[in-house]
């Protein structure tokens, strides 16, 4: 029986998916175990035979890690012409979404990706990330291992300690929490809008708080200079203001309806309006895109083989593209 380009494409997409979860499911137990054994190294100091213990069972874990980057980088990894293309399809998707007039936008739709194309192409870039960033830690967990042998291991050690970050692989092996993450960042925009009004509005804040109290310095309080009246109001914003604001109206030389004025409106602005409309906005957006996905889902899918569908979709488009390729070494 002859099986043609397409079933081999869907075989091997099912196959790669496969092996894949499987290296997710035990790399993220490995991983479980390799920060609880972080925190018990930390706890227990000065025993030699544990130390030793803990440096065998260390090799064991950087051993495995060691395998898994092999093993994505030779079976799963995407490939560096995949990276590049989607780098930059992805960069005409959003220039000329976001930066071009309605008229150019439809001189130009032919690069502009319809959603499920644009998934696949952040997936390959976010895959290659994560890949860079765990060779990374496997390098310093090798490089870690010298300790033993310098005068000065004090940077040794510093890239000893990196270990604990690889607990944020978990976003990245993980579909429950890479779906969540995807949510969240959704909503960076906004959160980036409100941290940029939060700034200013302590900025200014302190600017008049500097000005109206004569860069004096407070027991609780600090006006000497921007940066402490800055980081003393955003203190103001998280641990309350009824002692502050007593401890204000002590000072003579200002009205203390003026410092009730001041304070008061500071939490206003900064904590009961900013901040809840701020959680508020981001509680929205998450809706949204919830809604968005909901509606944008085929029915009748299934929702565990839609990173399958993407790993298909990809691969068609490489076929095609090399049949393009070798069709015009043809001519």
């Amino acid at each position: 029986m002859t099986i043609t380009a397409e079933e081999r494409v869907l075989k091997l997409a099912e196959t790669k998916k496969r092996q894949e979860k499987l290296l997710n499911r035990i790399s993220g137990i490995i991983i479980l175990m390799n920060v609880i054994l972080i925190g018990v190294e930390s706890s227990i100091r000065g025993n030699l035979t544990a130390d030793w213990v803990f440096t065998v069972l260390d090799i064991v874990f950087v051993g495995y890690f060691t395998f898994e980057i092999g093993f994505r980088i030779f079976k799963l990894r995407p490939a560096i012409s995949e990276l590049k293309s989607s780098i930059i399809e992805l960069l005409d998707h959003y220039r000329i979404s976001n930066l071009m007039d309605e008229e150019e936008r439809r001189k130009n739709s032919n690069h502009i990706l319809e959603d499920n194309v644009r998934d696949v192409k952040i997936e390959v870039i976010e895959k290659w990330i994560w890949l860079l960033f765990d060779s990374f830690l496997v390098l310093a967990s090798w490089i870690a291992f010298a300790k033993h042998f310098v005068t000065h291991p004090e940077l040794i050690m510093l890239l000893r300690i990196l270990r604990i970050l690889r607990i944020f692989r978990i976003f990245s092996i993980s579909d429950y929490i890479k779906n969540i993450e995807k949510k969240i960042a959704a909503v960076i925009p906004t959160i980036s809008i409100f941290l940029i009004l939060i700034f200013l509005l302590v900025y200014t804040y302190a600017i008049l708080g500097m000005n109206l109290y004569n860069f004096h310095r407070f027991e609780n309080l600090d006006f000497s200079n921007l940066y402490e009246a800055m980081l003393n109001l955003f203190m103001l914003m998280t641990n309350g203001w009824s002692g502050i604001l007593n401890e204000l109206r002590t000072y003579e030389a200002i009205n203390p309806l003026i410092t009730d004025f001041y304070v008061i409106s500071f939490f206003i602005f900064s904590v009961m309006i900013t901040l809840n409309v701020f959680l508020a906005v981001m509680t929205s957006g998450i809706q949204d895109r919830l809604a968005k996905e909901k509606n944008q889902k085929p029915q009748g899918s299934m929702p565990e083989n839609s990173d399958l569908q993407h790993e298909i979709t990809a691969l068609k488009k490489s076929i095609e593209s090399l049949r393009e390729a070798l069709e015009r070494k043809k001519d």
